[in-house]
């Protein structure tokens, strides 16, 4: 639980840099790729370079998954911008949070880790973690009031986001589970960050984007926590078992309330009916996906 509070934690910095931004006037793309150069620099300084010089080793499995996860880092993130601008910020939400449903699946079926211990009431908190995170990411959009129809050309773009923010967080799950040792889980988030930093750069001189001062410094604020998001969500996965169909709805659970509240403490937000009921099952989930350690506890 204590690395899983530390996931839900960066996380919401994360999400307080990325509000801020449009207060201060930073553009979000320069910063994302900003910040993936700053998580490189972090990750080094808190694992130490001896220690990444001994473990890097580019003929292992978790190298080439750093390379194709950095690609997909980049895709999601210019994908995710793209759903904002054309089909607004709760569709863009919804398809990002509601991505969980693939490493659940995965972990459930394929890994099939877990599940000897889960009981109805884990099952039934997985089935209504995505009705609160739907009932929590519902927000009024001024970006389209016109009703489109459901065609695939309309629904490629969050499809994609949901398809690539499974792939990442199964990979991940994936990753951990065969290939991830003790000695690397810090050294793994360096390499996945340094590529997307690479990929990121070679997308900025082909559209030629161009760097200002606070964009890097927006990056450089974003950048730290990104860093410990992943490490400390690679280290859940491992206190966990590798679980994800029980860590993934915990997880985006506990971001969605720590982001509402924060949301309403620093930014004056302010949550509708249907909001605020999503909040409250928020917290019913959270007891059903984790009753079985509130029992040990107590």
């Amino acid at each position: 639980m204590f690395y899983l509070l530390l996931t839900i934690l960066a996380n919401v910095a994360i999400f307080m840099a990325f509000r801020s931004f449009s207060k201060f006037d930073i553009r979000t793309f320069p910063a994302i790729i900003t910040n993936y150069g700053v998580c490189v620099v972090t990750g080094i300084i808190y694992t130490g370079i001896s220690h990444v010089g001994q473990e890097v080793d580019s003929s292992a499995p978790w190298f080439y998954a750093a390379m194709v996860l950095g690609l997909i880092f980049v895709s999601t993130f210019y994908l995710m911008a793209m759903t904002t601008q054309l089909r607004g910020v709760s569709v863009a939400t919804v398809a990002s949070k509601m991505s969980l449903a693939i490493p659940v699946v995965f972990s459930l079926f394929f890994l099939k880790l877990g599940t000897n211990e889960l009981d109805i009431w884990n099952y039934v908190g997985i089935a209504l973690a995505f009705v609160a995170i739907i009932m929590v990411s519902n927000r009024k959009s001024n970006t389209n009031k016109i009703k489109q129809p459901l065609t695939l050309k309309y629904i490629a773009l969050p499809l994609s986001v949901f398809i690539l923010g499974g792939i990442i967080d199964t990979s991940l799950n994936y990753t951990n589970h065969h290939y991830i040792t003790a000695a690397t889980e810090s050294v793994f988030p360096i390499f996945i960050f340094g590529f997307a930093f690479v990929f990121g750069l070679i997308f900025t001189l082909v559209k030629g984007v161009t760097f200002r001062k606070k964009d890097i410094l927006g990056g450089i604020y974003l950048g730290i926590p990104n860093y410990f998001s992943i490490y400390f969500q690679l280290k859940a996965l491992s206190a966990f078992d590798n679980n994800g169909a029980i860590l993934y709805p915990s997880m985006n659970i506990g971001i969605i309330i720590a982001s509402t509240l924060a949301a309403i403490l620093f930014f004056r937000e302010k949550l509708s009916r249907i909001n605020a009921i999503g909040v409250g099952l928020a917290v019913i989930v959270i007891v059903l996906l984790s009753h079985q350690e509130i029992f040990k506890a107590l």
